[in-house]
């Protein structure tokens, strides 16, 4: 379960060349209680910072001098790091009046849309729904990769097959699994073990 107390903490860059829309937009998700939201003027700037950080969410203002908000939506998608990046395209364009930015916004690999002039709880619903999905890409990439890794690093016994855990007590695998990600397990039984297990019982009770 993802609550709005876990993605409050998650940062935000709001990109836009108009001081006045970085404001605005900076005050509503802090008044809704985000504490990473970061201003940037231009796209330029957000693709220096870019090198060195990424956020879980950008807003991004389509139209912008030098490096558009299309341009930059490019540029992330192009590179494996930053194609994850969850992208809310921002313009003042009206839906009613045209719909090409909305096409092209989402064909580029944006996430979501917003038109100006947009209510406050718009804004932050819209934020928290692109970072609950961020947050959960995260927490997914986090449980594959302890998966990943329970062959490298867990002792198997020999006999038993159990794993011993971080508190060196020996566990069955599915259990030890089941506590360190979310996975659920089901049972069922390989061919093998029907042949080599089921199929003579089976063939035992038929015969008493």
């Amino acid at each position: 379960m993802i609550y709005d107390d876990d993605l409050k903490s998650m940062t935000v860059w709001v990109v836009d060349d108009d001081i006045n829309n970085l404001r605005l937009i900076s005050a509503i998700l802090h008044q809704s209680g985000f504490n990473q939201v970061h201003s940037l003027i231009s796209g330029e700037e957000a693709l220096e910072r870019l090198k060195t950080e990424h956020p879980d969410l950008i807003l991004l203002d389509i139209i912008m001098p030098g490096i558009s908000g299309y341009e930059l939506l490019e540029q992330l998608q192009k590179n494996r790091k930053t194609a994850h990046i969850p992208v809310i395209m921002i313009t003042a364009v009206s839906l009613e009046e045209d719909m090409g930015p909305l096409r092209r916004s989402f064909e580029l690999g944006a996430t979501d849309y917003i038109s100006k002039p947009y209510a406050a709880v718009e804004l932050e619903m819209r934020v928290k729904s692109s970072l609950r999905l961020e947050k959960q890409r995260q927490d997914l990439e986090t449980a594959v990769e302890k998966i990943r890794s329970l062959e490298k690093l867990l002792p198997i016994c020999s006999y038993c097959k159990k794993v011993r855990s971080d508190k060196n007590y020996w566990q069955e695998v599915e259990v030890y699994i089941s506590e360190h990600t979310d996975t659920m397990f089901s049972h069922s039984i390989c061919p093998t073990c029907y042949e080599v297990h089921v199929k003579p019982q089976m063939a035992s009770l038929k015969n008493k």
